[in-house]
């Protein structure tokens, strides 16, 4: 067995890239982010296959596409399998431990956020020798764990990406250092509700200066048109300024808790020897087109951070325009630890050309989001992007945006007949390219 480094996964909820630090118009303060991307390699081109917390999540986890797994809504659960990402490294001679939001053993849907039931030993867990699933993690203050030993519920006191993260430097102190580790760390933030951030952290933000995004319409920049409450899951009337203020502050809280723990690596000394991987599940689109929260697949809803440092294995300081889909993360964190993808993951091993450094990646990222009701996407949409043109159509309606020259998603070229080929190519990759049985559908193939 080669020497494998260690493995922090640091997944964050609803953090767009274009809310990453160094990101065009962006003010959010985060230099831990930015440590990592001075260190490591930031991808200004991953995309959430389906911009919503669970089918991007199990994803993830399988490798699998939801077509596969049957999970395209947040109350879908992943079925137990011997080929999940936990598994694989698992198999590897890791230790496993999964802390926070799992979002993929629904709960009681009376309560204010029932994301997960506990889940006990067993292939529940898909590969993860220990877990502390939280429940309830929408409400970012005092909210829910669950007790490893019999599965009680655990009210808690204080703000939940810090007692995730209290979890993990705990564990961290206690493992087996004979074994590497594959840490696996999933916080809430910046997902809404947005009026809850740390004081500490909204200090930082003056409100009324921030940059908004060009595809804002005027009346939410300017503050004329308030953001209704609930709509954001907020419990007031607030501007789309104050929204982005509480959003920001809430990543400068998530880059709080990075910087512990890599300071607890560098105390250690194995910082060196650690594969460390920021990344999040989907965006939130904070007025751009008018919208709010995620699920659709312009960039402020499928377009991720996803951050790769690990000294002397991967470049310093670069930022890559490798198109990466949620999908290709589990095969490339495998071929980058040395470790085989089992049979059945779809995605794209990308672990060559990230540590060879010439940039090769997938040819396009596929877009998907339909209903639980609505597995063969008769009502459901689906997309394509390459590295210059989004295409997206739900079976009446067309988009096209030329993402080079238009980065605001703004002009839409459907209808023109000058794109009437470039469009018909896209759909027509866009049908081959679905998996097999969408494919088989999209075809006409009865039962498919």
């Amino acid at each position: 067995m080669t020497d494998r480094p260690n493995v922090l996964f640091i997944l964050s909820d609803q953090h767009r890239q274009c809310s990453m630090p160094g990101a065009d118009g962006c003010e959010v303060i985060a230099p831990n982010m930015e440590r990592l991307q001075s260190e490591g390699t930031a991808f200004s081109n991953c995309y959430s296959n389906f911009p919503l917390c669970s089918p991007a999540r199990a994803m993830l986890l399988s490798g699998r596409w939801p077509s596969d797994t049957g999970v395209f809504s947040n109350l879908s659960e992943l079925g137990p399998s011997r080929n999940s990402l936990g598994h694989v490294f698992a198999r590897g001679g890791y230790q496993t431990f999964f802390i926070g939001k799992w979002h993929l053993h629904a709960g009681p849907q009376e309560t204010i956020d029932g994301n997960d039931r506990f889940i006990p030993a067993g292939p529940g867990r898909h590969g993860f020798e220990k877990m502390s699933v939280w429940t309830e993690t929408n409400r970012h203050w005092d909210s829910v764990r669950y007790d490893e030993r019999n599965g009680e519920a655990v009210s808690t006191r204080g703000y939940n990406a810090t007692l995730m993260t209290d979890e993990a430097l705990t564990f961290l102190g206690q493992r087996d250092r004979r074994r590497p580790f594959f840490l696996f760390l999933s916080l809430n933030p910046p997902h809404p509700p947005l009026d809850d951030a740390p004081p500490e952290f909204l200090g930082l933000y003056e409100s009324g200066t921030l940059s908004i995004r060009e595809n804002v319409p005027e009346a939410l920049s300017t503050g004329e048109q308030l953001v209704p409450a609930g709509a954001h899951r907020n419990h007031v009337k607030m501007t789309l300024q104050e929204q982005y203020g509480q959003y920001y502050a809430h990543i400068s809280a998530v880059d709080a808790e990075i910087g512990r723990l890599l300071a607890a690596l560098e105390a250690e000394g194995i910082l060196t020897k650690t594969l460390v991987v920021y990344c999040s599940d989907h965006g939130d689109m904070l007025g751009s087109h008018g919208r709010l929260r995620k699920g659709v697949f312009y960039r402020e809803s499928a377009q991720v951070p996803l951050v790769l440092s690990w000294p002397g294995r991967i470049a310093k300081g670069e930022e890559s325009e490798m198109l990466v889909g949620l999908i290709d993360i589990f095969p490339t964190l495998a071929g980058l630890c040395d470790l085989e993808a089992p049979d059945g993951v779809r995605g794209t091993d990308l672990s060559k050309g990230i540590l060879s450094g010439d940039g090769t990646g997938a040819r396009y990222v596929l877009h998907f989001n339909t209903r639980q009701d609505d597995p063969e996407f008769r009502k459901g949409s689906r997309g394509l992007r390459t590295e210059r043109h989004l295409y997206i159509t739900d079976g009446n309606e067309d988009q096209l945006f030329d993402t080079l020259n238009d980065p605001w998603e703004m002009r839409g070229l459907a209808a023109e007949d000058a794109y009437a080929d470039l469009k018909a190519m896209l759909a027509d990759c866009l049908c081959r390219a679905l998996p097999p049985a969408m494919a088989l559908r999209e075809a006409g193939w009865p039962g498919a």
